[in-house]
């Protein structure tokens, strides 16, 4: 464990770092003033992780009163102070960083040979909001960082950085930054100890911190569950990325169709719905229409389409009545921002429906033939014909095209996910067709996959075992355990080589 006496490092002052790491706060304070003073030094990072997960600090003494005395850093302090002075925050918002700047300053160093847990430690909220601070002066020094890790907190972003994020994105800060971030990465924090249940996230509001930056390309999310959300309302075609991955999550098809619909031009999507478990337990309710009509918008820009939905797609869900999607988006303005919504509509590209009756979406994604930029295309095979029957041997009902004239008439690469020959006669047809006939039908095609041999799906390799059902076996968590393992964020500097 790093302490104070890092603080005067000139290893970690004068090294030109490519990634940091504000997890390692006992390193960060001290970098913070160098960057200030050299900016050259900055530019040099183009990768940050954001981690504000771990808590496995702790710092004896007494917790400071809540007016401090002035830091005794000197020159870096000063310039610390300064800096955040000159963010353009707002008054209210200045004066909080300030007092953390104090308090975290003003921390009395550990005996010699103290170890974490000897002594009691400092409130908890002190590390996550210096974390959040020092998060936000990194972001406004670092001109070209163009890669944002960020391992979700439990409870959310301190509203310190929160209200950067948001002033930044909507460009109301007199100096703004990230204006050449490209890629968000978003990872559970290390603070979900269960690896097989999904992190929790409130998955529109992390699309408004980022949607409208200049050089924002690509959004990625991984591991992560929709649980009861406050933020349920977005404005479609208003963001600028044009890659989402969100891999491995719980969504229901409502907010997967929201979050397609936000991109002003998708050329690249991919998702795939499980892979763990929900913390209450089933699956999320998935209509495929819901995400063919949201996909509809960008027919004629994306390129790349991978939808691994079969886990979540049944004859129970499909059933019953389709409907229009409700026009609500004023539903939820004020949790929103008043402002920004505003600012959003202002600026949002014209959506339009597609002109295709619902009964032929009701059952399945649609056609995908009037997707002529679509290239490389990787899908479930009930995704797109529509669930089977309850007893598996046919489709629960026939999808209103063939599979061979639902396919995109520039494709190069094809996958079908969870297609096993000879299991679903009605399938076989549908795919026999294609076999048959692709040459002709489609002179591009060079790559064919999951045909001959099954291309296994989320369905096939993480099928629905909830910890509760293992438990009540008697199962061993390590012996029935089947879950995506989540992949970590980098944790450690890397110099520029």
């Amino acid at each position: 464990m790093s302490t104070k006496s890092s603080f005067s490092s000139p290893l970690v002052q004068n090294t030109a770092w490519q990634r940091l790491c504000v997890s390692d706060l006992d390193r960060l304070y001290p970098l913070l003033a160098a960057y200030i003073k050299q900016p050259s030094l900055a530019d040099s990072v183009i990768e940050l992780v954001m981690d504000f997960s771990p808590w496995q600090y702790y710092w004896p003494n007494e917790y400071p009163p809540d007016e401090p005395e002035e830091s005794r850093l000197g020159v870096a302090g000063d310039l610390v102070r300064e800096h955040v002075c000159g963010l353009g925050l707002g008054d209210n918002e200045t004066k909080a960083m300030l007092h953390i700047l104090r308090l975290w300053t003003n921390r009395k160093e550990p005996p010699l040979g103290w170890q974490p847990g000897d002594l009691p430690s400092e409130p908890q909220y002190l590390r996550g909001e210096f974390a959040g601070l020092a998060a936000v002066v990194l972001l406004s020094l670092c001109k070209n960082l163009s890669t944002l890790h960020i391992a979700e907190p439990m409870f959310g972003f301190s509203p310190i950085l929160e209200n950067y994020f948001l002033k930044n994105n909507y460009g109301l800060m007199q100096s703004p930054g990230l204006q050449n971030l490209k890629k968000v990465e978003i990872l559970p924090g290390a603070w979900w100890i269960t690896e097989t249940v999904y992190g929790q996230l409130e998955f529109l509001r992390l699309f408004q911190y980022f949607h409208r930056l200049p050089a924002i390309n690509a959004i990625s999310i991984d591991s992560f569950q929709e649980y009861q959300s406050n933020h349920c309302t977005f404005i479609p075609r208003t963001g600028n990325m044009k890659s989402l991955k969100l891999e491995h999550v719980d969504i229901d098809d409502s907010l997967l169709g929201l979050l397609i619909s936000i991109p002003k031009v998708l050329v690249e999507l991919k998702v795939s719905l499980g892979g763990k478990e929900h913390i209450d337990g089933g699956l999320p309710t998935t209509r495929p229409h819901s995400i063919g009509r949201a996909l509809a918008q960008h027919k004629e820009t994306i390129v790349s389409l991978d939808l691994d939905l079969d886990l979540c797609v049944s004859e129970f869900i499909c059933e019953g009545e389709v409907r229009d999607d409700p026009d609500d988006e004023d539903s939820d303005i004020e949790t929103f921002g008043r402002d920004y919504y505003k600012m959003d509509q202002e600026t949002r590209l014209l959506v339009q429906k597609p002109p295709i009756a619902l009964e032929s979406y009701g059952w399945t994604i649609g056609s995908l033939h009037e997707f002529t930029s679509l290239t490389n295309l990787s899908i479930g095979i009930y995704t797109l014909l529509g669930p089977p029957h309850w007893r598996g041997e046919r489709l629960a009902r026939q999808p209103p095209f063939r599979l061979i004239d639902a396919l995109p008439p520039n494709l190069e690469s094809f996958c079908l996910y969870g297609y096993k020959k000879g299991e679903n006669a009605e399938v076989d047809e549908h795919v026999n067709e294609f076999v048959n006939n692709k040459e002709a039908r489609f002179p591009r095609l060079k790559e064919v996959s999951g045909i001959e041999e099954e291309a296994p799906g989320v369905a096939q390799l993480f099928p629905e075992d909830s910890h509760f059902d293992r438990m009540a076996s008697g199962m061993e968590e390590e012996e029935g355990s089947n879950q995506w393992k989540t992949p970590e964020p980098p944790s450690e500097w890397k110099p520029v080589e």
